[in-house]
């Protein structure tokens, strides 16, 4: 008799064979993991950005508050009448008034009268008030 055989199973080489569906729970878990990596990321960015618009401004106020307080120094009186003196100029001694014309500042246009009377169109119209504006007058209308 010969001596019976064992029957060895047949072994895989590279290693167990994954069940199906556990290559999708994988694939949902790896999609979640790269979905936060870059949500922290983005966080990240968005953090540092924020944190130099914070310094930019805070530069921006520095140099407008320095920007103030030399435009107050430059403009204060003592200093205007100080520089005036030092390039010869003296206070008046006497002290003179213009009377202002109390006038029309604009002159009213003449607008393009139809034969009835009434503007012929509104075009025509606003035409006339900006000739009369810079001081055109308006053209005359040929009776029909």
């Amino acid at each position: 008799m010969e001596p019976s055989r064992q029957r060895r199973g047949r072994l895989r080489r590279g290693g167990p064979r994954t069940p199906l569906p556990l290559v999708g729970l994988i694939a949902v878990c790896a999609g979640i993991g790269v979905a936060y990596v870059g949500q922290v990321a983005h966080a990240t960015q968005a953090t540092y950005e924020a944190s130099q618009l914070q310094s930019d401004q805070q530069q921006l106020r520095n140099d407008a508050s320095r920007l103030d307080d030399e435009l107050a120094r430059l403009s204060a009186t003592e200093r205007i009448v100080q520089a005036a003196q030092d390039m010869g100029m003296r206070p008046a001694s006497k002290w003179g008034y213009v009377a202002a014309h109390n006038g029309d500042v604009m002159i009213t246009p003449h607008a393009v009268v139809a034969v009835n009377g009434a503007p012929s169109d509104s075009l025509q119209s606003l035409i006339a008030a900006i000739g009369g504006a810079v001081g055109l007058s308006a053209p005359e209308q040929a009776a029909p």
